[in-house]
């Protein structure tokens, strides 16, 4: 077997420091959209059950139905952007 070089696997071990940083960061990255996304469809999910849960108790209010209209559309303005410089800006 060769000798382990502390000299060599230093140098090594440099090198490969910023490739370690950067899929360091990707990944924190993809975790981080991963809540966005996982956060974005449970407010959304909530906001149709509660709809559904207002019309079956029949305590239907116009006040909801602004609130979940601004609500979606606020979250529209956020997420396709996103969605769509993700797919390269394809439809």
């Amino acid at each position: 077997m060769n000798k382990i070089d502390k000299r060599e696997t230093a140098i090594l071990l440099s090198k490969l420091d910023e490739e370690i940083n950067l899929k360091c960061m990707e990944l924190k990255e993809k975790q981080k959209e991963i809540k966005q996304k996982n956060l974005f469809f449970i407010s959304c999910l909530s906001i149709i059950v509660l709809f559904i849960l207002q019309m079956f108790f029949s305590l239907f209010n116009m006040n909801y139905i602004i609130t979940m209209l601004i609500y979606q559309f606020i979250a529209l303005i956020l997420i396709v952007p996103i969605i769509l410089n993700k797919k390269g800006g394809a439809v």
